[in-house]
């Protein structure tokens, strides 16, 4: 009885938790980038749909992948700043254990939520525009959305404003767009796209060179939650 009362009672603070950092996403100007993500999808899908040529993977990726970066943009950037401006941030770093219990629950539900709509998007346009593996497709385009999106909450850690942090974001893609070109073959590219094989290449050497950049992705993803999560321990820079 003990046993079931216990798990009751972890279970409704798990639910609690989830219900409260989901208020907190869905607040303020995320719903303007939820908004601008699912017209841009579905304004592309609507062209491509009336396309005399078919489209390919190549193009969707692309597309999938800017949705993917609208949807987490905002919560990634803003999140520190807003838990600032509504005087919660004094409140959140009373908890024990704050990083664990609160940040660590609300980005999380960030690409969670994110996952779920690329997988609508993907299975979508995988119905009505091109076969493909939409599962595949959506893994894909998550890991540059989540580099990127931790790379933003990381930032926000750092400069603890949501307008420096966007600035910032932004200048580092217009410079890794600059040098695409460059970077096209390039396992340092994040934008680097799976499904766009160079006709220099044989597709042995571009599965490599995929493969590599995929890994320093993923590591990237730790390191930059890690750094976050350990700026927040110093509660003298957010107060």
């Amino acid at each position: 009885m003990m046993k079931s009362n216990n798990l009751y009672n972890i279970s409704t603070l798990i639910y609690k938790m989830i219900v409260y950092n989901l208020r907190i996403i869905f607040a303020n100007k995320f719903i303007w980038f939820l908004a601008g993500s699912i017209l841009f999808y579905m304004g592309l899908s609507v062209i491509y749909v009336f396309d005399v040529d078919v489209p390919n993977m190549k193009d969707l990726y692309g597309v999938f992948l800017f949705s993917g970066l609208l949807l987490v943009f905002y919560p990634s950037a803003f999140g520190i700043q807003n838990d600032q401006d509504a005087r919660t941030i004094e409140i959140l770093f009373g908890i024990p254990n704050y990083r664990y219990k609160v940040w660590l629950v609300r980005v999380l539900l960030i690409f969670v939520i994110a996952f779920l709509i690329m997988v609508v998007f993907t299975f979508v346009s995988s119905v009505l525009i091109v076969k493909f593996r939409f599962v595949n497709m959506t893994a894909q385009i998550m890991l540059p959305v989540i580099f990127l999106g931790l790379m933003a909450f990381m930032l926000s850690t750092i400069i603890r404003n949501g307008n420096g942090t966007a600035v910032l974001m932004i200048i580092f893609g217009l410079i890794f767009m600059i040098l695409s070109d460059s970077l096209r073959k390039s396992q340092w590219n994040i934008f680097l796209n799976p499904y766009d094989l160079p006709y220099d290449l044989n597709e042995t050497t571009w599965a490599i060179i995929t493969l590599k950049n995929r890994i320093i992705l993923i590591t990237g993803s730790i390191i930059f939650l890690l750094s976050a999560l350990y700026n927040l321990q110093k509660r003298e820079k957010f107060m």
